[in-house]
């Protein structure tokens, strides 16, 4: 087997009238038909709106309302191309990230097609060993909802949020996301399933792998070694071992495992879970940590560096559970690396989220098993991670409490669409804990009229200030908190820097500037009259102030309340005020110090 990494070569996109590449000459001359947007170098992975933006074909979209200047890209097919010599004999095109719909051309002819942005791509072709043009050509992207609509309606699982979101303008990126490579021939050994764990004397770990071999491999971990003939096997292997644990509560150890010519970094722990109390390796932990949202509304732009700027600042924070929202996609491989390595735990979400008027989750069948295989994937890709907790259909899929249309009741597995993702991950990922949303119930937000009614397990809000803050909290009885937010403001330094021709005050929807990113954020009662300092102040200090109330009120119940998670981690846009503790250039504003004093017991 040989591989040839794809993401090396020198790539370029250009833009075409939707189908008009179809059209290699134009029939009424016999000219060769040009592209609307001519050739410009690009990045793999790498989006549409990046390569023009490096070509000064586009302004940047983080500054003031320019995104509105960016959504034309959405209006063309945008071919990425290269020159390569293409294997003789059959080969396979892999794909991790095609974003969203297109086809795959060699010299200008299709010879495949592909949909879905949340799902690997495995694409045979055939070669004869001579230099051609590879194109991946992509359709104009579906009309997915943002953050209001109607869930059920869900239909093309491209990620909502670039479609605008109550901390994201819209900014809808085409193109290639993740890993790209051509594959030659079987590879020694191909890993259809892994997983390990830890045995209850915290000193033996199991490695558990289903194995196709096809040609004699050795599997080695630590001072094991397994020799495999050619087949299909499924091996255990015990070896003595020192636990991984998350951040805080010792260290996240890892191990190598070889298979054949691959090296898998897996580590060993136990997971049980008492209602909402999580014990790990034995021991009970309160879960404390922060919402994952995306790291850029560019996501096909981020980088490792990226990832590892973030997750180092949440592993100094004190955090040891991310939950990874359903708005969203699934993070990169290394994301899920850097967790493991930083004792960081996943709450993994499927791709559905709450849409405002109507949250229902898809009832449709063949919507259903769409949903179902997108999941199956996640599981295939990420499930052998040490940092994996638990998976989730998603976020916030609700009801009314008459059950019409609306917010308060979560659904459950009486719901097809759940109990369908249930069935996926107990076949899948045996063990692991599944949570049909978050909230899960039995109500969505904790009412202080209703506390001591044993109405508020996992429970998402408030968001926002309010005159009784310290009280609400001093007499909470909910189990878990998965989200609590409140607004703070970036530094304002950040906001002029960021603001372009819009000006910065005031403060209100009167603004477009704040209208444009942080509508749902911003504070009447600070920001009436003040200067950008003194608003960027007040807000900074309510946001640290109520948010370390919260976190500590809800540690102090320990074992009676098992978590708290605020949302939300980091900023994707330079949003001027937003829930958010990290801002867009991941600088900590003050409620992250905050929060770090009491996740890290100061």
């Amino acid at each position: 087997m040989s591989r040839i990494d794809l993401t090396g070569l020198a790539w370029q996109v250009c833009g075409w009238r939707p189908y008009a590449w179809l059209l290699q000459q134009a029939f009424e001359t016999a000219t060769p038909f040009h592209p609307d947007i001519a050739p410009i170098p690009a990045k793999v992975p790498g989006s549409v709106q990046a390569a023009l933006r490096a070509a000064g074909q586009l302004p940047d979209w983080h500054v003031g309302r320019q995104s509105l200047d960016c959504e034309w890209v959405e209006h063309r097919h945008w071919e990425f191309f290269t020159t390569l010599t293409l294997p003789a004999g059959p080969f396979t095109l892999h794909a991790e990230g095609l974003d969203h719909t297109g086809w795959i051309l060699v010299d200008g002819k299709r010879v495949a097609e592909f949909t879905g942005s949340l799902v690997r791509h495995d694409i045979p072709l055939t070669g004869d060993g001579k230099p051609h043009r590879l194109s991946i050509c992509f359709d104009t992207p579906p009309e997915e909802q943002g953050q209001v609509g109607f869930s059920s309606r869900s239909r093309h699982f491209k990620p909502r949020y670039n479609f605008g979101w109550d901390w994201c303008p819209r900014f809808v990126p085409v193109g290639i996301s993740d890993r790209l490579w051509l594959e030659v021939g079987a590879p020694a050994a191909e890993i259809l399933r892994l997983r390990t764990e830890l045995a209850a004397d915290n000193t033996t770990g199991i490695v558990r792998l289903h194995v196709k071999c096809n040609q004699p491999t050795t599997v080695k971990i630590a001072d094991t070694t397994r020799a495999l003939p050619v087949g299909e096997h499924h091996v255990e292997l015990r070896l003595p071992v020192e636990p991984w644990w998350p951040n805080g509560a010792g260290k996240a150890r890892l191990y190598d495992l070889r298979v054949g010519d691959e090296i898998i970094p897996v580590g060993f722990k136990r997971v049980r879970w008492n209602n909402w109390v999580c014990e790990v390796n034995g021991r009970p932990l309160f879960l404390q940590g922060v919402n994952w949202t995306p790291v850029k509304v560019d996501y096909h732009s981020v980088t490792t560096a990226d990832y590892a700027r973030l997750i180092e600042l949440y592993r100094a924070m004190g955090c040891n559970l991310l939950r990874v929202w359903g708005g969203a996609f699934l993070e990169r491989e290394e994301f899920y690396r850097l967790c493991d390595e930083a004792g960081i735990l996943v709450w993994q979400e499927f791709p559905l989220s709450s849409s405002g008027p109507e949250n229902n989750a898809p009832t449709e069948p063949a919507i259903i098993e769409k949903v179902c295989g997108i999941a199956r994937d996640y599981i295939h890709r990420r499930g052998h991670h040490v940092s994996k907790l638990l998976w989730c259909g998603g976020n916030e899929l609700q009801t009314a409490l008459n059950k019409t249309p609306g917010c308060g009741l979560p659904l459950d597995l009486t719901h097809p669409c759940l109990a369908a993702l249930d069935r996926v991950v107990a076949e899948e990922d045996p063990g692991v804990r599944f949570l049909p949303t978050s909230a899960s119930g039995p109500r969505f937000t904790a009412d202080a009229k209703d506390y001591g009614k044993g109405l508020h397990h996992d429970v998402h809000g408030p968001w926002n200030w309010s005159s009784d803050w310290d009280e609400y909290w001093a007499k909470d009885d909910a189990l878990f908190r998965s989200e609590t937010g409140m607004p703070g403001a970036m530094d304002a330094a950040l906001i002029e820097k960021y603001r372009g021709d819009c000006a910065a005050l005031p403060a209100s929807h009167a603004n477009p500037y704040w209208q444009h990113s942080s509508s749902w954020w911003i504070q009447d009662d600070l920001a009436a009259g003040k200067s950008l300092a003194d608003y960027v102040r007040l807000s900074q200090e309510r946001q640290a102030t109520a948010l370390a109330t919260a976190a500590r009120a809800c540690k102090s119940r320990f074992p009676a309340c098992g978590g708290f998670l605020v949302w939300m981690g980091h900023d994707c846009f330079p949003c001027p005020v937003n829930t958010a503790v990290i801002d867009y250039e991941a600088r900590p504003k003050p409620a992250y110090f905050a929060l770090q004093k009491v996740f890290r017991g100061g």
